[in-house]
């Protein structure tokens, strides 16, 4: 995958999670309201999906297997990533004229650029190391995130393990690093697919056990890991990181002041 399908796959990510937690909201507000908010959600979603067709049948060069706009295999991508970027312009515009606030007051901008960060991190190898170590396996793993937000995470671990109990603040680090993981780990994902796949077989080629990653993974010293484990090892670490990364927003939210 290309630096642009990893960016536009990780704004997307951060948009749905963003509508989610502002359905929660409009839920805690008023159950009655949330019909209304999937109704500006669908609706936003569904207009930008009508971009897609437009797209394709406008590109040239249908037949190429390169991942273009021209792609069959890009249609998928182009749906999520445009239903997605749809769908939150109609949750801001219901946000706007509900005047129903978001669950712990997320910047999108913020929230949207430590995504990114997250997601385009592991390609860092190219400039540090040269194009010929791309890949790394260092890069491409649990490790280097998690020493980066490793500050965050041990922070919390002692704040929790010192009272005993969850309530330890709502630390806006925690929503920021957890959402930097979550990029990181999109990255992780998408590298096991072909370049003309789409982003919307993840599930399915994540759990299948008989696939593998179109490429392996470029040693670092003694640490090898071979093409035909290179899928296990990338869908492996990047589960690791959503479920931390799931952790730290758990404990963010919970630990936010009750609506009054």
């Amino acid at each position: 995958m290309n630096k642009l399908s990893h960016m536009l796959f990780a704004f997307s990510l951060f948009f749905a999670i963003y509508s989610l937690i502002y359905a929660f909201s409009v839920w805690q507000s008023d159950f009655g309201t949330l019909l209304d908010m999937l109704s500006y959600f669908l609706a936003g979603g569904i207009v930008a999906t009508l971009l897609v067709p437009v797209l394709y049948y406008k590109a040239p060069h249908k037949g190429m297997r390169a991942r273009t706009t021209s792609n069959r295999g890009a249609v998928g991508a182009m749906t999520f990533i445009a239903f997605c970027f749809g769908s939150l312009g109609g949750t801001i515009i219901y946000q706007w004229i509900s005047g129903v606030p978001i669950v712990g007051n997320i910047s999108i901008f913020m929230g949207a650029l430590m995504t990114v960060v997250g997601a385009l991190m592991p390609d860092w190898d190219i400039p540090l190391l040269g194009i010929s170590r791309h890949r790394n396996v260092i890069f491409h793993s649990f490790l280097l995130p998690f020493i980066i937000v490793m500050t965050t995470v041990l922070n919390a671990a002692i704040n929790i393990a010192t009272s005993t109990t969850f309530s330890v603040g709502a630390h806006i680090e925690y929503y920021i690093a957890a959402l930097f993981l979550i990029g990181y780990a999109s990255h992780l994902y998408l590298d096991i697919f072909p370049s003309d796949a789409s982003p919307l077989e993840i599930l399915w080629r994540a759990a299948n056990p008989t696939d593998q990653a179109p490429t392996g993974l470029k040693r670092l010293g003694p640490i090898y890991i071979s093409k035909k484990r290179a899928r296990g090892w990338l869908v492996g670490n990047a589960t690791l990181l959503v479920m931390l990364a799931l952790a730290l927003l758990g404990l963010y939210f919970y630990n936010l002041p009750a609506p009054t």
